[in-house]
């Protein structure tokens, strides 16, 4: 039997990157999830942006920190799109049954962790999200609020025991280079689910085939999906 890891869109897709547009085409080209990331505004709304600032990825100039929803409402990005609140985000991937992995950006305040809670609760995505972040801090405030939902740290550069990794939820996501089949296998027999970033290309794709893990995060959810289809076809099957 062939099994290639699911895959995720990254920030959706790239050309509109943490945008309503960029998780419907990641769909589209058929992810079985998207990940984004949230800021959250001076009035406490969870917002999707990679940057801290609107400076790189719309036509605006400032922190998100810094403005009000209704002044992020007013942006557009660079190709016409909206910047997205957390909310739409959810109600989104729950019509369509995505995984929505939601990766905050700062240490978020009891408040910002109430609000987030909110939207979550709010459009009955508990079963589809996934709260990670690289901040441990951001992870932990998260699972001491909601201890029911899923929750992963992000992780890169060093190696990271099951152990330690599952201190931080039900999952881990890691960088693709440090996902060996000797780390995933101990990473599952923590109990956790592994997906890896950012994997774009066929030599990634297959190394995180080989090793095991559970999901890719890519920026080319439909080339990874062709070389899914090429790679098990040409799979021998047995003999009856």
């Amino acid at each position: 039997m062939c099994v290639v890891p699911e895959v995720i869109g990254h920030r959706g897709a790239p050309d509109d990157e943490n945008t309503l547009k960029g998780l419907r085409d990641a769909v589209a080209n058929g992810a079985t999830g998207v990940e984004f990331d949230v800021w959250w505004t001076s009035d406490g709304v969870p917002v999707l942006s990679h940057d801290p600032t609107v400076d790189r990825t719309t036509t605006g100039h400032g922190p998100i920190a810094g403005m009000t929803a209704a002044q992020v409402r007013l942006l557009r990005t660079k190709r016409g799109q909206k910047v997205p609140t957390l909310d739409e985000a959810l109600r989104y991937t729950v019509a369509h049954q995505q995984t929505a992995m939601v990766e905050l950006k700062p240490t978020p305040t009891p408040a910002q962790v109430q609000s987030l809670l909110t939207a979550i609760r709010g459009n009955r995505a508990d079963k589809y999200v996934i709260v990670h972040s690289f901040n441990a801090e951001a992870v932990e405030a998260v699972r001491e609020a909601a201890p029911d939902l899923r929750t992963a740290l992000t992780h890169q550069k060093t190696a990271i025991s099951g152990a330690e990794a599952a201190r931080y939820g039900t999952s881990l996501n890691v960088s693709r280079f440090l996902a060996t089949p000797e780390a995933v296998q101990d990473w599952h027999a923590a109990g956790l689910r592994v997906y890896v970033w950012t994997a774009n290309w066929p030599p990634a794709w297959e190394k995180a085939k080989a090793a095991g893990v559970d999901a890719v995060l890519t920026d080319r959810v439909g080339p990874y999906k062709e070389w899914a289809r090429t790679v098990c076809s040409a799979t021998p099957q047995p003999t009856p």
